[in-house]
């Protein structure tokens, strides 16, 4: 574990945490990963049987590449057993061409048609960028104030409410963006009222008017812990007044009197969204990672 925790930890370096809390983080993730090496409930998760492959295949391994170490896995994109990939979870060097083949010989019969990794956002891409990570901590910002927007918690009885705004928010984005059409899909019925229960869901106002919501939750994402924005809509008779970036601004405030300073708030977006990339930056939050499919040709 020493030799990847330091390569790690001088990998993520940048990121928006103290050194003691981002140690402790891949300390726990690299702990965790390592012991899927010979965990069977881990591999019993996997469709081995429909693969005809036998169930041990699916557990992780640590391979042994030019001396430095590459922790790997198993994934299927989408959960799709038709597009299989493996991630590399921890390393102790960066990953070149060889490395690349080597890999890829290494899982040869789970037949992946990439191998993806999790970089720091600034670092120039290598491959095929899946998703951005924005995040920022709590505290980064004075308390911000707004006069005209509100933030109120949802109850059981909004959920209809809720659900027909993201069906017409849903349905404006790609009717103006086509492109997304393919990659960008709205919040499960069932989690969104899974999450209203649970008090993870905000509702919008603004002078008196309904005009969206926000979804959060405590999570992880690879080693990277804080409150994750899961969905965030604005009604599209309400766009243009920078209501996203104000309502996440607002949630900020809020999730900083529960958790405190030592707290990020982050989430996931596709490179294609560049209208959510936008209200991420205008919210104060950067991108610090990002997912790259990346294959054996071409370094």
């Amino acid at each position: 574990m020493d030799n990847m925790l330091k390569f790690m930890i001088s990998q993520y370096e940048g990121l928006p945490v103290s050194q003691s809390t981002l140690n402790r983080w891949l300390k726990h993730w690299i702990y965790n990963q390592e012991a899927k090496q010979t965990d069977n409930s881990f591999s019993a998760k996997f469709p081995w049987k429909e693969m005809s492959l036998p169930q041990s295949y699916f557990l992780q391994r640590k391979l042994c590449i030019d001396g430095q170490f590459f922790l790997t896995g198993p994934r299927f994109l989408g959960g799709d057993i038709n597009q299989p990939f493996v991630d590399i979870v921890a390393s102790s060097a960066a990953v070149n061409d060889s490395v690349l083949q080597t890999i890829s010989k290494e899982w040869i019969e789970l037949k992946p048609k990439h191998i993806r990794q999790l970089t720091p956002g600034k670092r120039p891409d290598m491959g095929v960028v899946d998703q951005l990570v924005y995040a920022a901590p709590l505290n980064h910002d004075p308390r911000y104030c707004d006069d005209a927007l509100t933030l109120a918690s949802a109850v059981r009885q909004d959920f209809d409410w809720c659900r027909q705004a993201v069906i017409e928010a849903y349905k404006h984005s790609w009717s103006t963006t086509p492109a997304l059409v393919d990659s960008l899909y709205p919040i499960d019925e069932a989690d969104l009222l899974d999450h209203i229960i649970k008090g993870n869901t905000y509702l919008i106002n603004h002078m008196g008017n309904r005009v969206g919501l926000i979804v959060c939750e405590a999570r992880a994402l690879s080693f990277l812990n804080g409150i994750f924005i899961l969905e965030e809509i604005i009604l599209p008779a309400f766009r243009g007044s920078s209501f996203a970036s104000r309502a996440q601004r607002l949630l900020q405030n809020h999730l900083y009197q529960l958790f405190g300073k030592d707290c990020l708030i982050a989430g996931t977006i596709i490179p294609e969204n560049y209208p959510s990339i936008r209200t991420a930056e205008k919210a104060g939050r950067a991108c610090v990672l990002k997912y790259e499919f990346l294959t054996s040709y071409g370094f």
